[in-house]
């Protein structure tokens, strides 16, 4: 169980310093609310997320063993998020499947190398958002996409801790260019839980590094009060969502195909620029109370992966990045297809 415990405490830790923001730090809650929401308890939004994170838990407990062609449908439906490229390469994907060709655990190595060379690339093409702030949002897809190959290369390569430690500097670079430091907590993410799985003899050093790394990366997010006030937004985000989207959802399945779902939520409350919206945000928009079911087929995807080390580190990863950036489209593709390709070996 130990993936269940590890994604309880990072979800237990977000919610206590969302409410600590919203609730107890007058100076916080101001800042949060600045931006034009009403004051609120989010007592709704606190509860909802208790009730969807049960489900999440029932899911994970419930034992169920994912069909491949649930998980191949799957990741062919959420593919028509951003058509034709994506279904193209789904069905490149489920034809690796068939052939019994796995590329999480053949080309590793060509995802760390892409992830790293690509973004200085598009650097020097479009700008560097961190000194050019107008192309921020122009490049986040292309980033996203890179950063959570940069965790798939994290947690399926076997280059020794050490190499991929001299990586981990790189890509924290790389990234903090493009100014989305949650892109550096992911590849972080996925770094530390590939070497404490893997390398249990190394783990106090993995502990020690891996404290330094991530207080480094509050130090780029802008200490402790702008991680804060982050965290408040987001679930006060949610709980506004909550509230408009009880009790048969909002969006009824487009937030979840869309290709830009964080500007589709920004601009339900007269905003122009992408909101975060939290990990359960998307279900409870698209489906109101029947998002539980997602909430709980996402625990079983959790239960599933704990069968490999590797894909226990991917999914870990990218599902606590959620935590704060919510669901979406590409992120559950980076859950489920290495959960499809994980069968292969089962199969061995």
């Amino acid at each position: 169980m130990r993936g269940l415990k590890i994604f309880s405490l990072a979800f237990f830790l977000y919610m206590l310093l969302s409410l600590y923001a919203n609730y107890f730090d007058p100076e916080l809650r101001a800042i949060i609310y600045s931006r034009g929401f009403e004051p609120s308890l989010v007592v709704l939004g606190t509860l909802t997320a208790l009730l969807f994170f049960i489900a999440f838990v029932m899911g994970y407990l419930s034992g169920i063993s994912l069909p491949e062609w649930l998980l191949m449908g799957l990741l062919l439906a959420l593919s028509f998020y951003d058509p034709p490229v994506a279904p193209v390469l789904a069905l490149l994907l489920l034809i690796s499947y068939k052939i019994g060709l796995d590329p999480f655990r053949k080309f590793p190595d060509v995802a760390l190398a892409l992830s790293l060379t690509v973004p200085p690339l598009l650097y020097l093409h479009y700008g560097v958002p961190l000194f050019t702030r107008e192309i921020r949002y122009t490049l986040v897809g292309p980033l996203v996409l890179l950063a959570l190959l940069a965790a798939v290369g994290m947690s399926y390569s076997t280059l020794p801790v050490k190499w991929k430690t001299v990586l981990l500097v790189a890509y924290t670079v790389v990234f903090f260019l493009g100014t989305f430091r949650s892109l550096v907590l992911l590849v972080y993410l996925a770094y530390f839980f590939s070497a404490y799985f893997s390398s249990p003899g190394l783990r106090k050093e993995i502990w020690a590094l891996g404290i330094g790394l991530f207080g480094l990366i509050l130090w780029m997010s802008g200490g402790l009060e702008a991680l804060m006030i982050r965290v408040g937004f987001t679930f006060l985000v949610f709980h506004n969502l909550v509230r408009l989207s009880l009790p048969w959802g909002l969006f009824h399945g487009a937030l979840l195909l869309s290709d830009n779902p964080r500007h589709m939520v920004s601009e339900i409350f007269g905003a122009s620029f992408n909101y975060s919206y939290f990990f359960f945000g998307q279900a409870v928009a698209d489906f109101g109370i029947l998002g539980l079911m997602e909430a709980f087929l996402f625990g079983t995807f959790l239960r599933e992966s704990e069968k490999s080390p590797r894909a226990l580190a991917l999914v870990l990863s990218v599902m606590i990045y959620s935590l704060d950036s919510g669901v979406d489209a590409l992120t559950a593709i980076f859950i489920i297809t290495p959960l499809l390709f994980e069968k292969l070996h089962i199969k061995e």
